[in-house]
């Protein structure tokens, strides 16, 4: 089945009986829950569920992607009318701790913990059938990985749940692990489930996690902590597998009738046709405020509007610009909007049914970004001249209709003598290759270059402590004993 969210409704009814405080993983009081796990369709059920937590706000429907890019030099407020002021602080690295938008990371991927904390608890001793516990049981783990891979990138230190919890008193225990602990338990999850996920899927079951998917997450994990030779082993295994390629054309990786292609590696599945609450909301979102060529009047458009730092960093002749933005439009009436008001991303624009929302998926994973992690993992174990990291960079390059970077290209624009010069390189083609996707505030955070690129383009400039997001006020307050605030938060 391709993910029909039935489950939306069985969920909300089975695991909603609890609030959001206590970092949404508060004891259970919902009796029915312990009668549910019980059959295979339960615990088919209680996975779907666990995969619709990804497309909740906090998730993958809006925010974790929109810290990617409006706390970059990609993208900005297209408006700034009241109800986007917390969207504004994002974006000028003025993040309030009483922000809506921690609060809904927080809550959205905790929640998402709690219901694969739920189902781990009980699969182990259930008399499903072997392979589908197997299967189950990894996918929950695949999950578990990327829901505290989000919250710790976003807030660093958070508390490590690894279990449902009984009492009360198990909450108010809960304090903030640190950073490396998270880690560990990233890889400890994402390591067992790539060895029990299938290599790949049916088409019918598009959208469930598999081994590329956990290895891919896993190598970008290490990564992250800078482990480059087990990156480097990781995303190799991706790559060999054989499951994935580039496809020919980068626009039709943003061709809604075209998705989960060879290069999709793991993507959230959004379908309008489904019901009002499953289509994607990102053209809607994404597209200029006020604008007017949808079937339907909105006004909810200008969230995620391109800079013209970033419109300016495509090098000449580059497709993916095209495929990518719009700096104009023309209105209904007739008229060229251009400037803040005109230019808007163009990857998701899928056009959206009223109230129904749009069929692009949301990419996690893609291979692009295997191939350029696994580039930046060999640079960084030993820079070679010509070797294959540049041939992986211009792998990507030739797509978008570029030409190859070399060591000792007469073009000084195309030429990477060192192995810092390759760094600034592949910070330059990620940004462009994955503009509006999500991805430059966090590479940039990862490769210690945040302060740097960012600095000069914020009024104020940026300091360490807001390399992280504040941690929910009302965490504190309900556990201030246990949950404390990081650093310069304001």
């Amino acid at each position: 089945m391709k993910l029909e969210f039935k489950f939306l409704i069985l969920l909300s009814l089975i695991l909603g009986g609890c609030s959001k405080n206590f970092i949404a993983l508060n004891p259970i009081s919902n009796a029915n829950e312990e009668n549910f796990y019980k059959t295979q369709d339960d615990y088919q059920n209680a996975i779907y569920g666990a995969y619709a937590s990804l497309k909740s706000d906090g998730v993958y429907d809006d925010y974790m992607q929109l810290v990617g890019d409006l706390r970059s030099d990609n993208t900005q407020m297209g408006t700034t009318a009241s109800n986007r002021f917390s969207f504004q602080d994002l974006n000028q690295f003025g993040v309030q701790v009483t922000s809506p938008i921690v609060q809904s990371i927080w809550d959205d991927n905790y929640a998402g913990i709690r219901n694969v904390n739920a189902i781990l608890d009980r699969i182990g001793a259930s008399d499903i059938p072997a392979d589908i516990r197997t299967r189950i049981t990894g996918e929950a783990q695949f999950l578990r990985g990327l829901f505290y891979f989000n919250l710790v990138r976003i807030f660093g230190k958070v508390p490590l749940v690894v279990t449902s919890l009984k009492t009360i008193q198990e909450a108010y225990a809960l304090g903030r692990t640190d950073t490396a602990l998270i880690y560990k338990q990233i890889v400890q999850d994402l390591t067992a489930a790539e060895a029990a996920l299938p290599l790949s899927v049916a088409a019918s079951e598009v959208g469930r996690a598999t081994k590329g998917a956990a290895g891919a997450l896993l190598g970008k994990v290490y990564l992250t902590t800078h482990d480059y030779t087990n990156a480097r082993d990781e995303l190799n295994k991706v790559i060999q597998s054989g499951q994935y390629s580039l496809l020919t054309n980068y626009s039709d990786l943003w061709d809604a009738t075209k998705k989960n292609s060879k290069e999709s590696i793991f993507a959230v599945q959004f379908m309008s046709s489904i019901t009002a609450s499953t289509g994607s909301p990102f053209t809607e979102r994404y597209f200029p405020y006020q604008y007017t060529l949808f079937s339907f009047s909105t006004s909810s458009g200008g969230y995620n509007i391109p800079t013209t730092d970033l419109i300016a960093a495509y090098e000449s002749g580059d497709g993916r610009k095209a495929a990518s933005l719009r700096e104009s439009y023309v209105s209904t009436g007739g008229n060229v909007v251009t400037g803040l008001q005109g230019r808007f991303e163009y990857k998701f624009h899928d056009n959206p049914v009223k109230n129904g929302g749009g069929n692009d998926n949301w990419p996690v994973l893609r291979y692009a970004d295997v191939l350029l992690m696994y580039g930046e993992a060999l640079n960084e174990i030993s820079f070679e001249a010509d070797g294959l990291a540049f041939t992986l960079l211009n792998q990507i390059r030739e797509r978008a209709g570029l030409s190859d970077k070399t060591s000792a290209n007469a073009d000084p624009t195309l030429r990477i003598a060192s192995q810092n010069d390759f760094r600034l390189a592949m910070e330059q083609e990620r940004r462009v290759e994955f503009a509006f996707e999500g991805h430059r505030w966090y590479d940039l955070v990862r490769t210690g270059r945040a302060i740097a690129v960012l600095g000069p383009k914020v009024t104020g400039g940026i300091v360490p402590a807001q390399l992280v997001l504040p941690v929910p006020l009302s965490e504190i307050d309900v556990n201030p004993g246990k949950i404390d605030q990081n650093a310069g938060a304001k």
